[in-house]
């Protein structure tokens, strides 16, 4: 269900070939590796992280429309159940004749100044992402042009501060948006058959109409009672609901003290170990369509943990590393 694999037995097709054989994720051993990354990427003093900023930075570092997978720079989502995190996001991609890696932001707004990443980070992180780009593209295919990901995500350790960041990001927002934000929350509540897109929005519609609302919202409840992928354990409250990555595959390593990430194999949720020791790797949507890789369905939980709040690092409590291709 879940490989382990050390870094060094990365090979072309590696991980295709593990994903092939019905494994939802496969855990990359490389704690050196790792560690680089974390220091460079999230212990560089001299970057301000998003979470750490004044809110105008966080404006002026954004580079982004409506389209979630397609926004750079400083990224707050806050939507109840679909997404809970502020964010850095960086794209690289390689100059063909020059070899040269660069970062789309090439910097980042921090008051009167900036900050741009050393090109050796650069370097390295392009050379983590296309080493896991090559494993999983098949045996003998080359891999498709790509660009590497590069994305630190930040969750909150308290459960409440997620509701206050939810109430402040939709009560920003006029009485239309506001109803928009109610229509998508009932949209993502629809589930077993109901959850198809175009259904899920004709649920969205009707849940509070009179009469038939109460009625379509008894057949949600049936189908919840049968949907698996909506299981929950006491204690735990989504952050970010079932869904599939679009990029070709997301490694993930981090810090994690209240968060959980799981995916569903087998017709269940399995806990995704992130740490620091290891890439945490599944394929995306891209994989799919491109390699015939199926992609796999994970959500992100806050868990409440017994007894009192360790005093940490809010710099890097709770901070997931992402890197990925697309």
């Amino acid at each position: 269900m879940i490989a382990e694999l050390a870094y060094r037995d990365l090979e072309p097709g590696s991980l295709a070939r593990l994903f092939g054989a019905g494994h939802a994720a496969v855990l990359v051993r490389c704690p050196e590796i790792v560690a680089e990354l974390w220091s460079g990427l999230l212990e560089d003093s001299a970057e301000q992280m998003p979470w750490e900023a004044p809110l105008i930075d966080i404006a002026r570092n954004y580079h982004g429309s409506g389209d979630i997978t397609a926004s750079l720079g400083d990224l707050f989502y806050f939507q109840p159940g679909r997404h809970g995190y502020i964010a850095r996001k960086m794209a690289l991609s390689r100059d063909g004749r020059e070899g040269q890696v660069s970062a789309r932001p090439a910097h980042f707004v921090q008051g009167t100044g900036q900050y741009r990443p050393g090109q050796a980070l650069l370097d390295q992180c392009w050379t983590v992402g296309g080493r896991l780009m090559a494993a999983l593209a098949p045996e003998g295919t080359p891999p498709a042009d790509f660009q590497v990901v590069v994305q630190r995500l930040k969750y909150q350790e308290n459960a409440a501060d997620f509701a206050r960041l939810d109430a402040l990001a939709r009560n920003s927002l006029g009485r239309w948006g506001r109803a928009g934000c109610a229509l998508d929350e009932r949209r993502w509540q629809a589930a077993g058959m109901l959850s198809p897109r175009g259904l899920s929005d004709l649920y969205g519609l009707l849940a509070d109409a009179p009469f038939v609302g109460p009625l379509v919202r008894s057949l949600n409840r049936m189908a919840l009672r049968r949907d698996r992928s909506r299981d929950m354990a006491p204690g735990q409250r989504l952050i970010e609901g079932a869904h599939f990555d679009y990029r070709y595959f997301s490694a993930l390593c981090g810090q994690r003290d209240h968060m959980l990430t799981q995916v569903f194999a087998d017709g269940r949720w399995v806990d995704l170990p992130i740490d620091r020791d290891t890439l945490a790797v599944f394929p995306g949507s891209m994989a799919t369509q491109a390699y015939g890789v199926r992609h796999v369905l994970h959500r992100v939980l806050h868990v409440e943990r017994p007894g009192p709040e360790q005093s940490g690092n809010p710099r890097t409590d709770d901070v997931t590393l992402l890197i990925g291709s697309a």
